[in-house]
């Protein structure tokens, strides 16, 4: 029995042929895809961006708010800010209010005034000493004001008048043995006085306040406090002078003893604060005494007084003087008036009379 052939050889010939050829693709494959994706002619393309140059104060600007953002501190958002949990503090309740303690309000009264105090402003006013609704702003608050030509700037002022008999008496008003008015409103001399004190009260803009006193024996103010300057206000305080400052209108009250106490008036004025008064008086500060005569203030006590008030006052009122010369020209009482002026940097100025008699006896002043 022969040998079988031996195939060794032929197969190993083939597997040899098969691998040179496979090979052959490959290296073929791996060139086709280097020279169609590694290999190429063009250059990369590349955009140059154009460079921005800044400024030296813009760039140190910007810098500058650079730093100080990096050194701010950050917010904190703690649960005090943003929490829903329960406050620790306790607000109180809001109180009760009376509404019929609450001041009406006048819409009309208010537009008025504005209208008043910018046409005052511009310098076009309505009539010598009239506004609107009969009121009479010349000018802004503090424009200039005037009694008896004696003139200041203030914001706010109390006019003082002295209503003792010896104010009536020795012009012919007023009969001291009977006690008794001789004239009557516009009839007395006394209306001088009035017209003064009502054309200061018309030239006031409507920011200003105001108040007014009246003494003898006692002080009466017109308003517990200072008001503002409206049309209803100055109206109020016109019909007031008119009819309520006159011969007896401030008897004693409270059982303090009476006189022409420039004390009790000073005392109100204080109270009252303003920035200037103007003080109309036609002689020295009395006081009753026990035996039921009168003795006269001396002036230290009343400069003392005032000494004693500007120790807790933020400041002094300008207290002008006006020494209303009803009878003989006293040198003590002259002195009296131009202190008060000075201690508290004051005017004072002589005014004579209408109806004067300087040789009329001179009652004690009540």
């Amino acid at each position: 029995m022969s040998a079988p052939p031996d195939i060794r050889p032929r197969t190993w010939g083939a597997l040899m042929i098969s691998l040179t050829v496979h090979g052959g693709i490959l290296a073929l494959a791996v060139l086709v895809v280097v020279s169609r994706y590694l290999i190429t002619d063009e250059e990369p393309a590349f955009t140059a961006q154009p460079r921005v140059q800044l400024p030296a104060e813009i760039r140190e600007h910007k810098m500058s708010v650079a730093r100080h953002d990096s050194m701010a501190p950050r917010p904190s958002y703690s649960r005090r800010l943003a929490g829903t949990g329960p406050s620790q503090i306790q607000v109180p309740e809001m109180p009760d209010v009376d509404l019929d303690q609450m001041l009406p309000l006048d819409p009309s009264a208010l537009v008025s005034d504005q209208i008043a105090g910018l046409l005052g402003a511009s310098g076009q006013g309505l009539g010598t000493g009239q506004g609107l609704s009969g009121g009479g702003g010349k000018g802004p608050p503090g424009a200039g004001i005037a009694f008896f030509n004696v003139q200041d700037t203030a914001r706010s002022l109390v006019i003082m008048i002295d209503v003792s008999q010896s104010m009536f008496s020795r012009t012919g008003d007023y009969d001291s043995g009977t006690r008794k008015l001789l004239r009557h409103g516009q009839d007395q001399a006394f209306q001088t006085i009035r017209d003064e004190a009502i054309k200061l009260i018309d030239s006031l803009g409507p920011e200003s306040r105001f108040g007014i006193i009246r003494w003898s024996g006692s002080a009466r103010p017109w308003k517990p406090e200072l008001v503002r300057a409206t049309d209803a206000h100055k109206a109020e305080a016109r019909a007031h002078i008119l009819t309520e400052v006159d011969a007896n209108s401030a008897a004693p009250t409270g059982g303090r003893p009476g006189g022409t106490r420039h004390d009790y008036a000073i005392e109100e004025l204080l109270r009252l604060a303003p920035e200037a008064a103007f003080m109309l008086t036609d002689g020295n500060a009395t006081r009753s005494t026990p035996r039921g005569g009168m003795e006269t203030i001396p002036e230290k006590e009343l400069l003392d007084q005032i000494d004693t008030a500007a120790r807790s006052l933020p400041s002094l009122p300008r207290i002008h003087t006006i020494y209303y010369m009803t009878g003989a020209d006293k040198k003590e009482e002259e002195d009296l008036l131009r202190a008060i002026a000075r201690k508290t940097k004051g005017k004072f100025r002589k005014v004579e009379a209408a109806g004067r008699h300087p040789k009329a006896p001179r009652p004690g002043k009540r």
